[in-house]
């Protein structure tokens, strides 16, 4: 098959040889197939909740998989979230291209069912912090974080461990998850861009730039107003210096 894209292979490297995967909201199903295909997952599961769209992924699974045997390993799944799943059914779970409310939520929706999976790799479109700090609430560990370069965007793949397979697991927020103030919200840029980003892996440089950008735009266009809203200025003049701060430490850290 062809290759994949650098975000979907970014994903695709989280998962390690031998495990069994579900990509949840799979639609054209090319990270599974890839998978199945060159033997690193012996089994997979293609899941959305539209059957049109699955549908997509197992015409596409005909057409790639050369060796008709390996149908047997490749299910199709019609269903919402990871109520397609067995308890425990697979080791990690893809959830990629959503928001990041959303991810929370189709985990939220069953913790039992969630509790039983070893690992998920998140890609969410938006609303990463609401995404990152349920994860800590709820005593996932995230052990990776990685930026890709994707056409305009730099999307962002969290990958976490679920608590009951937490025991060796290497948590990157260590001590940096106490620079995040306590009653920092989903929507904080502290919980959006957090202090271990700087150990993430890809273009982490490109990433912090683009944001500083982003919120040095955002307060000239506030500091444009008729009526200024000094308290407004100054929060984001600090998400500036925060972000700044992890450019400094990251590029004081190659």
């Amino acid at each position: 098959m062809n290759r994949l894209s650098d975000r979907l292979q970014l994903i695709a490297n989280r998962i390690n040889e031998g495990e069994t995967m579900a990509d949840i909201g799979t639609d054209h199903g090319f990270l599974p197939i890839y998978l199945k295909v060159c033997g690193k997952s012996p089994r997979v599961i293609m899941s959305d909740v539209s059957g049109p769209s699955l549908e997509k992924g197992r015409k596409n699974a005909y057409m790639m998989v050369r060796d008709m045997s390996m149908l047997e390993y490749i299910d199709f799944r019609v269903g919402d979230g990871l109520a397609v799943l067995d308890h425990g059914e697979v080791d990690a779970v893809v959830i990629a291209g959503m928001g990041g409310k959303l991810i929370r939520d189709i985990m939220a929706a069953d913790m039992e069912l969630t509790r039983t999976i070893n690992k998920f790799i998140m890609q969410p479109r938006i609303g990463q912090g609401h995404l990152r700090k349920w994860l800590i609430d709820n005593d996932f560990v995230i052990v990776a974080e990685d930026v890709v370069i994707e056409g305009d965007y730099i999307p962002e793949v969290i990958t976490a461990v679920s608590p009951g397979f937490a025991d060796g697991a290497e948590d990157m927020t260590c001590a940096l998850i106490d620079d995040i103030p306590d009653d920092a919200d989903g929507d904080s840029l502290f919980w959006k861009i957090p202090p271990w980003i700087v150990k993430a892996g890809g273009p982490v440089g490109d990433f912090l730039d683009k944001n500083i950008w982003m919120e040095e735009d955002k307060l000239n266009n506030v500091k444009k107003a008729k009526i200024r809203n000094l308290e407004l200025e100054n929060s984001i003049s600090e998400g500036i210096s925060y972000l700044k701060k992890l450019r400094k430490e990251w590029e004081d850290g190659k």
